[in-house]
């Protein structure tokens, strides 16, 4: 079936982030910063700002006046020093209090960290936050991610004086001397993890970073934490070799996973079955396909004119196909040796015998063939491939391309697509079908065309059955007729097979990679069934967020297979049983979670550890902290340390493991966070399973994906620069949750900026009971005449203050010490919902005032009466008790209209106005039925002629003209239209004069 080109790719070259200028340049502070914003930027800033001593220590001044300009970025400097002073995120064991441990994977370190991070990271951030007001004892730590190749990769490149790579680094604000530094990669090491920790720390990011570390020998502790799994993953048999394929850059002559790949994430090796077609003189042309179920129905083959093609003698036979598929075959253990070349335009014409069929098929020219997939060379089955019946419907209309390569316009004319599968919801030919209803032009309506070969794909191959013309296999469904198919062209030597990825993958150095078939590889048997039902296991256990990721998962277990987990050359852990292999690197990362509950010890306060004793730990370390085996005193002994560290270490890990939630973008579910339940699975016991998951989409920025490697960033540095912390946090709060991808909103941000400085200032104002301008609900206020309670206002700026506090850190903090709040907002209590302070006929009775006050200026609105008086009318008695009978019934789950009915008619008073009651009690009756609970029970709670006479006063102030109630059937009430008999419970009757 088809292969063709890839669309075309938007260009890289312009790689620059789309961005308002107006919006991400806006600031809200002093003109010398206005002013410092318009400079060029520097280099990268690796040390925070220098505060004198005393400054950082300086209690914060009250507003003198309420309208003072608020400079939110004021306090971003005064209160992250605090927090740092005051260890306030420094997390312990504390067996006393509920403990909440959250992570995010930590980020490679090839660069600086964008916005995409950043909302990953304060998603989990935002939670742990909150947790920690709820009471919880709080670890929430971040180390960085420096093993593999990218970092390798790049130090090359830069060394080579690449203008692409040369050119990322200097669109991240470095500057062109400083550039040939990154040429060693120790410096992107040096550099990285301390930029990303100042970009963090100025975001206000709640994190322990005692236990903060990196990765690689460079942290020997680390080093050791990653043999100790890999021993554990040996001894359990879920680390074995043999010959693998993997997913491998011919430039780099190295495996590449998912972190070394610019694009196809999650793409693996897939095997290809090539079918053999033999001309006249015995040469074999060789077409790749995916789907050797279609055989059956092949009409022709399709080789592209222009195109170089070679004749290759493989094992015995002489193959012919493309250059490029030689060196894949070559790469994966074939012996190939190329023998001549050729173009495609001198075998376009031939016939050649298709497999399977055993008859002649013609050659015919395509030239949509994607000469970096298979071979070159694609069989036609136009029944059930789109691509395939619209290129021979184009040639079959193409007059001048049939004569050009001199085919028999008859026989090319005659080729019609052959029935082969019969699928529910189909006719017997798809391909035809589905392109006639889409009304697909021709090959270049490739938008179409993708969505159609999507569609017939997929109900033809999981919902299909081969017909009448499938020979011995008619009736087979075709997922089970694939594979039989496959094996019988292969035991007749009609087919063999070639491993290509399952997408396209361009490793960071930008070459197209292949599949290469390395011998004696090392890899983790994630195919195995019984792992996987363990694995399933957690996923059922878990608490996931959102719900349909737990779907995702369960699919991602049962897709993964085998994957390699070494290397031979690039940063990281020496295999410890093979030192000519090098873990890779998403393979050192999957339980390293419980390295952080130990990794204050071990660090010392240092990315890379300097502690003397922790460069000296083995296994017998590990299974003691983690598993409890071994005597403390003893491994004490051996280190040098006293048993009390030891004994203090299993207290760390014991109180604080499993992790609580680990959030992460959604690219990282296929690969990390499936590897990470694995890996738990196959070391821990059941307890120390992950409990949580989140994911979020990925962040898109200028409506576009955010991404370092297509140049659609905006750097957290870069945010920083343009806005406050607290509105960037605010901005990814609001940007959106679950699976969907959240965008980066500018116009949200600039709103917030407006709304949390008026925040400031009135919160932080003196307030009375005075007359004055409020921040606070405008109905309250004018409900009390702009005179609220002081002590009304003073909680609501208390609890106001609290429930910002995950989001506004450091303007929650401001407001908190300038309203004489004790010790830290982010450690004070979230405030809770005390049922006994809310008085629901109070909330009703302001609902309907509410609404009464609505309707009359729609009422207004749309006559355009300039009134002189209004009258009001509640609801007469016999209708307040037929209602009150209908909602006890409707309590009951017993409303009909013949109970209410009967029962109305028992009232005194209701028999005579017998064909009015019927009427309304069918109304109610209606309403109630589809009521909510709440509202239905909100009626009757108030006395709607009390509330309404006590509010007149209020109600003729806000429309500038008297306002009078009446009841409905008051004898002596002013109603010259009658409007009162039309008053129900809830809506009052109106008139207008």
């Amino acid at each position: 079936m088809a292969r063709r080109k890839s669309a075309p790719r938007a260009r890289r070259a312009s790689r620059r982030a789309i961005r308002p200028a107006s919006k991400l340049s806006r600031r809200r502070s002093s003109p010398a910063k206005r002013h410092r914003s318009k400079t060029p930027r520097r280099g990268p800033r690796l040390r925070p700002r220098a505060r004198p001593r005393a400054a950082r220590r300086q209690t914060p001044q009250r507003v003198a006046s309420p309208r003072k300009e608020i400079d939110l970025r004021e306090f971003e400097g005064r209160w992250q020093a605090a927090w740092d002073d005051a260890d306030v995120y420094v997390a312990r064991a504390d067996p006393a209090r509920p403990k909440w441990y959250s992570t995010v994977p930590y980020p490679y370190m090839n660069g600086y960290q964008h916005l995409g991070f950043g909302t990953s990271f304060l998603r989990a951030e935002f939670q742990s936050r909150y947790r920690r007001m709820l009471g919880y004892n709080v670890l929430h730590p971040q180390g960085f991610h420096c093993t593999g190749l990218p970092i390798l990769g790049a130090a090359k490149r830069i060394a080579e004086k690449e203008p692409k790579q040369w050119d990322i680094l200097r669109k991240m604000g470095i500057a062109d001397r400083d550039i040939p530094k990154f040429a060693d990669p120790m410096h992107w090491i040096e550099v990285f993890p301390e930029a990303t920790i100042q970009d963090l720390k100025g975001l206000g990011a709640a994190v322990d970073w005692t236990r903060s570390f990196i990765t690689t020998p460079l942290n020997p502790p680390y080093d050791a934490f990653v043999r100790w799994q890999f021993h554990h993953l040996k001894d359990g048999d879920f680390v074995k070799i043999d010959k693998h394929p993997v997913i491998w850059c011919p430039k780099d002559q190295a495996p590449i996973g998912d972190h070394d790949r610019i694009e196809g994430e999650g793409e693996t090796p897939i095997e290809y079955t090539l079918l053999k077609f033999p001309l006249a003189d015995g040469r074999l042309l060789v077409a790749a396909t995916i789907r050797p179920e279609t055989v059956y129905g092949q009409t022709n083959l399709w080789i592209d004119p222009e195109a170089a093609y070679v004749v290759a003698k493989v094992g015995e036979e002489r193959w012919i196909l493309n250059e490029p598929a030689t060196k894949k075959l070559s790469e994966q253990g074939r012996t190939v040796v190329v023998e001549s070349t050729l173009r495609g335009a001198e075998l376009v014409g031939m016939d050649a015998v298709a497999p399977a069929i055993n008859r002649a098929i013609p050659v015919l020219p395509g030239s949509f063939i994607d000469q970096g997939l298979g071979t070159g060379i694609v069989t036609s089955v136009p029944s059930d491939a789109p691509d395939d019946f619209v290129a021979l419907r184009d040639l079959q209309r193409n007059d001048a391309l049939l004569a050009r390569y001199n085919l028999d316009t008859e026989r090319v004319r005659a080729i019609k697509p052959v029935p082969i599968i019969r699928a529910p919801g189909w006719g017997p030919l798809p391909g035809v079908e589905i392109v006639e209803r889409l009304g697909i032009r021709d090959q270049t309506d490739r938008e179409k065309l993708e969505a159609a070969k999507a569609e017939v794909y997929k109900t033809g191959f999981y919902r299909g059955v081969l017909n009448e013309n499938c020979g011995p296999y008619a009736g087979m469904r075709v997922e089970v007729a694939k594979e039989e198919i496959r094996k019988e062209l292969a035991s007749k030597g009609q087919a063999d097979g070639m491993y290509e990825p399952s997408g396209e993958v361009v490793c960071r150095c930008t070459t197209r990679a292949i599949v290469k078939v390395v011998d004696n590889q090392w890899f983790l048997a994630y195919g195995d069934p019984a792992w996987k039902a363990k694995v399933h296991e957690a996923i059922a256990s878990m608490e996931l967020h959102p719900e349909a990721l737990r779907k995702w998962l369960d699919y991602v277990t049962d897709w993964l297979h085998d994957w390699p987990c070494t290397h031979h050359r690039g940063l990281g852990t020496i295999l410890p049983w093979d030192s000519d292999w090098v873990i890779e690197s998403l393979s050192d990362s999957t339980i390293y979670m419980a390295y952080y509950t130990i990794a204050h010890a071990l660090q010392g306060g240092a990315l890379r550890s300097q502690v003397p004793w922790a460069g000296r730990l083995d296994d017998r370390f590990f299974d003691y902290v983690f598993f409890g085996k071994g005597e403390a005193r003893t491994l004490a002994s051996r280190l040098g340390v006293d048993t009390k560290l030891i004994e203090d270490l299993r207290r760390e890990f014991t109180y604080w493991y499993p992790v609580d939630l680990r959030n992460t973008g959604k690219d990282l579910v296929q690969n990390h966070m499936a590897f990470c339940l694995f890996n738990h699975t196959a070391i821990f016991p059941k307890e120390h399973w992950p409990r949580g998951y989140g994911v979020n989409g990925w962040v898109r920025f200028a409506g576009r994906k955010m991404s370092k490697s297509r140049g659609n960033t905006w750097f957290i540095r870069e945010a920083l620069r343009d806005w406050p912390a607290d509105v960037i946090r605010l901005t990814v709060a609001n940007a959106g949750d679950g699976l969907d991808d959240p965008n980066v909103d500018l116009d949200f941000a600039e709103t917030a900026m407006d709304r949390l400085q008026d925040w400031v200032r009135f919160a932080t104002a003196k307030h009375s009971t005075r007359r004055e301008g409020h921040g606070i609900d405008s109905w309250y206020v004018r409900r009390s005449e702009n005179r609220p309670q002081a002590e009304c206002v003073r909680r609501f700026i208390e609890v106001q203050t609290k429930v910002l506090a995950p989001f506004t850190p450091h303007a929650s903090e401001e407001i908190w010490h300038r309203t004489g709040g004790a010790g830290f907002v982010v450690d004070s209590p979230y405030p809770d919902a005390n049922a006994n302070e809310i008085d629901p006929r109070a909330e009703a009775a302001e609902v309907l005032l509410q609404s009464t006050l609505a309707d009359i200026r729609e009422i207004l609105k749309v006559t355009g009466i300039a009134p002189k008086r209004i009258a009001l009318y509640t609801a007469p008695s016999w209708k307040l008790s037929v209602h009150e009978l209908a909602r006890g019934l409707a309590a009951q789950e017993a409303l009909s209209m013949n109970v209410l009915m009967e029962k109305a008619l028992a009232q005194p008073g209701i028999r005579e106005r017998a064909k009015e009651v019927a009427a309304y009690a069918k109304q109610v009756a209606d309403e109630l039925r589809h009521a909510r609970v709440e509202d239905r029970d909100r009626f009757g709670s108030v006395d709607e002629f009390a509330m309404l006479r006590e509010n007149a006063h209020f109600l003729s102030k806000e429309l500038r003209v008297k306002v009078e109630v009446f009841r409905a059937d008051d004898p002596h009430r002013w109603d010259p239209s009658k409007k009162g008999e039309r008053a129900v419970p809830g809506r009052p009757a109106i008139y207008v004069e």
